[in-house]
C-alpha cells in the first residue's frame, strides 16, 4: 500500500528538481541576452517596475 506521504515527498523533490534544470537554462539564456544587450546591472529592478502594479 502506497501511502499519501510518500507520494507527496517524492513529488516535492521532482518538483525541486525540475526547478533547479530549469533555472539553470533561464540563467544560460539571460546570461547569453544580457552580454548581447550590453547591461544587466539593473535587472532585478527593471523586473520590478514591470510587474509592481
Amino acid at each position: 500500500m502506497i501511502h499519501f506521504p510518500d507520494i507527496l515527498v517524492g513529488l516535492a523533490g521532482l518538483a525541486a528538481l525540475g526547478l533547479v534544470v530549469l533555472a539553470h537554462d533561464w540563467r544560460e539564456e539571460r546570461r547569453e541576452a544580457g552580454s548581447r544587450a550590453g547591461t544587466r546591472q539593473h535587472a532585478l529592478r527593471d523586473w520590478w517596475l514591470r510587474h509592481h502594479h
